[in-house]
């Protein structure tokens, strides 16, 4: 449950990077805005790709079999 919601955190943190730079880019605003957007995709990756390296693959697998 942990990893998962680890999982979550970082997809969501990457996702409200890519809602601001939508927003931005669908409103006309200033490139300030987009060039801010790209901050939190970049902290949001940097976490998933930590996740993801620390997760055994004993791990993602454990909860499959039956």
């Amino acid at each position: 449950m942990d990893k998962a919601l680890s999982f979550l955190i970082s997809v969501g943190i990457a996702a409200f990077g890519i809602w601001i730079i939508a927003d931005t880019m669908g409103s006309g605003s200033p490139s300030v805005w987009t060039l801010l957007g790209i901050l939190p995709i970049i902290i949001g990756s940097i976490s998933l790709y930590q996740e993801i390296r620390s997760a055994r693959p004993a791990d993602l697998h454990a909860n499959s079999e039956p």
